[in-house]
């Protein structure tokens, strides 16, 4: 849980900066094997999964490209056994054009391998997150 833990905080200052293209950066960390993969929540307009560096820049470009003021806040991190966190977090922005508040509940389970993250799956539910890792809320 520690490497998720350190691996958000690093996330967060990236965004901080509010350029989605620093997101990058958080490889440098040695937390996330070099292919790891991202996977984005069940009907995601672009691709099924996104790998590495370079897409995990694409997908957090097009996720926040909208958005205004967004921020994540972690909520809670569970160990779910079997090099498995998961991550419980809540999103708050604005839209660009609208102005109109956005706020997100989601969930994430990492799956990690000698120390690393190597696979992220998005849930756009809580609950959804829980039950794929074999847990419930």
């Amino acid at each position: 849980m520690e490497i998720v833990r350190r691996l958000f905080t690093a996330f967060q200052d990236v965004f901080q900066r509010d350029d989605p293209a620093t997101a990058g950066a958080v490889f440098d960390l040695g937390l996330l094997a070099e292919d790891c993969e991202w996977i984005p929540f069940r009907g995601w307009p672009g691709p099924r999964s996104y790998r590495g560096r370079d897409g995990f820049v694409d997908f957090w470009s097009a996720w926040t490209e909208d958005f205004e003021g967004w921020s994540v806040e972690l909520e809670r991190l569970i160990d779910a056994g079997d090099e498995q966190v998961v991550g419980l977090f809540h999103q708050t922005a604005a839209g660009s054009g609208s102005g109109a508040p956005v706020k997100l509940h989601f969930g994430l389970v990492y799956e990690l391998d000698d120390g690393r993250v190597i696979r992220m799956q998005n849930y756009i539910d809580q609950a959804e997150a829980l039950e794929a890792a074999g847990l419930r809320e």
